[in-house]
């Protein structure tokens, strides 16, 4: 029988962001969850979604074509789970970028009031299968303001942010992690167990 297959796609231009990192990261998380993954960089590549059985997508303020963004919810509409990570729904100002935002179900508003970063605790829901038995655990790293959709259910967060939520899109499970940012993320194990099962939760 042949593994289970995700795309992990890695695109955009900002620097604060450790795309690279990520990318070899996600490949990694996925493994340990059973998939088999190609990592691609560039947006364009979603386009080959539908033969995948998740897409892993950690975009940072890069080109996301409106074509490709209909791709993929098509394929999401078909079945394909999607995990979207960190800056994924952080994009130019200038608009063209509703029917990702949408399929996520969140919008990077901004980063709040200072300090942008701290030590906080993340709570986690301890009756959503995705979360439950998971706990509440420690973190270090940015806050994101979000505007959500209204179908969406979060299952982690920090005080009123939301740090994780799901959705479904026809056949499809949607899953947010806002957590990504650095090797502080990939390396703690809460952080990674929530990336994990993200991944199983939207390809069960």
């Amino acid at each position: 029988m042949n593994r289970p297959a995700a795309l992990a796609v890695i695109g955009g231009g900002d620097v604060y962001e450790d795309l690279f990192t990520a990318a070899s990261q996600l490949a990694a998380v996925a493994a340990e969850a059973g998939l088999a993954t190609r990592p691609s960089m560039g947006t364009a590549r979603v386009a080959q979604a539908a033969e995948h059985d998740l897409v892993l997508l950690y975009t940072a303020m890069g080109s996301f074509p409106e074509p490709a963004q209909v791709a993929l919810a098509a394929a999401v509409q078909a079945g394909t789970g999607l995990v979207a990570v960190h800056s994924a729904n952080v994009f130019p100002d200038q608009g063209g970028y509703e029917s990702v935002h949408g399929l996520i179900g969140s919008r990077y508003v901004s980063h709040g009031p200072a300090p942008h970063e701290s030590r906080f605790t993340v709570r986690t829901d301890p009756e959503h299968p995705l979360t439950r038995g998971l706990g509440d655990f420690e973190i270090t790293h940015e806050h994101y303001h979000l505007e959500l959709r209204a179908d969406v259910r979060v299952v982690a967060w920090r005080e009123a942010e939301p740090v994780a939520h799901v959705r479904r899109e026809g056949r499809g499970r949607v899953a947010y992690v806002q957590l990504g940012h650095d090797m502080r993320v990939w390396d703690d194990p809460k952080a990674r167990a929530l990336m994990t099962r993200c991944i199983e939760w939207v390809v069960s």
